[in-house]
């Protein structure tokens, strides 16, 4: 009995032994990520431009409420950025042939997902921190700001949205411009079916967005009303770590299945 007890503390050790050190080495995977790919063009049009575009083409001409206008940009922002990271970096590294070395290292295909997650999560949320700044500088006058759920809804959403690019990244595409054609079938439809710079509830198809759980507890951290009632902040937590699992196993099973196309 006692040496059945050690062999089953010893392999749990042995397991978060090796938990330990893949999540290192996804670090290192994160910091070549971000060091190689922030300032690539489709990272920058994606990321970056896109959102100015949008953000005038949305605002332009119209009277919108400052609680709206702040989560606005910051979700959206938040969107892009989170998601223009990811998708790159596969197509990049398989023609470079650096992906198929990668492969050959001591790391799982997961240890490199996660790192590709770490990487556009901190994309995500380092530049979606200038329109909250901007925000509050400009815009707050008069909100009655929870500065800590803001927060907690941004690092949130950034985790599942770049757990979300995973998906979109997963096709064993080779040309990076290719994937940008992907990203702008995939992206932007739920972009334009988000209530951005409006009420949640002016628009029916809302749900069907992740965008929107994450607008609604920015929404409510700005002072406003939950759209989905008085236990609205729980479902929107509930359903955006929902959302993150499930993209994120998800993404798993697909790059598990196509990782051996990319080399062909």
């Amino acid at each position: 009995m006692i040496k059945i007890n050690k062999e089953f503390i010893l392999s749990k050790e042995s397991r978060f032994s090796t938990f330990k050190t893949q999540l290192k080495r996804s670090f290192i995977i994160t910091k070549k990520d971000l060091r190689i790919y922030y300032n690539k063009p489709p990272v920058l049009i994606q990321g970056i431009f896109f959102p100015i575009i949008l953000f005038f083409a949305f605002t332009i001409g119209r009277s919108i409420s400052p609680i709206y206008l702040i989560s606005g940009i910051i979700a959206m922002v938040l969107f892009l950025t989170s998601t223009s990271l990811g998708p790159i970096i596969f197509p990049w590294e398989t023609i470079r042939g650096t992906f198929e070395r990668l492969t050959t290292c001591p790391v799982s295909i997961k240890t490199i997902l996660i790192g590709s997650i770490w990487s556009s999560f901190i994309y995500g949320l380092l530049f979606s921190s200038i329109p909250l700044v901007l925000g509050v500088i400009f815009l707050s006058s008069g909100l009655a700001i929870n500065y800590f759920l803001i927060i907690a809804g941004m690092i949130l959403s950034s985790l599942v949205f770049s757990s979300f690019s995973l998906i979109i990244s997963s096709p064993p595409i080779r040309n990076p411009g290719n994937t940008m054609i992907l990203q702008i079938f995939i992206k932007f439809p739920l972009l334009f079916i988000s209530p951005l710079f409006m009420p949640i509830n002016s628009i029916a198809t809302a749900v069907i967005s992740p965008i929107t759980y994450c607008l609604d507890v920015l929404n409510i951290g700005l002072g406003e009303v939950s759209a989905f009632g008085s236990f609205g902040l729980l479902i929107d937590i509930l359903v955006l770590i929902g959302l993150g699992f499930g993209f994120l196993f998800l993404a798993f099973a697909i790059h598990q299945k196509t990782l051996e196309k990319r080399f062909r």
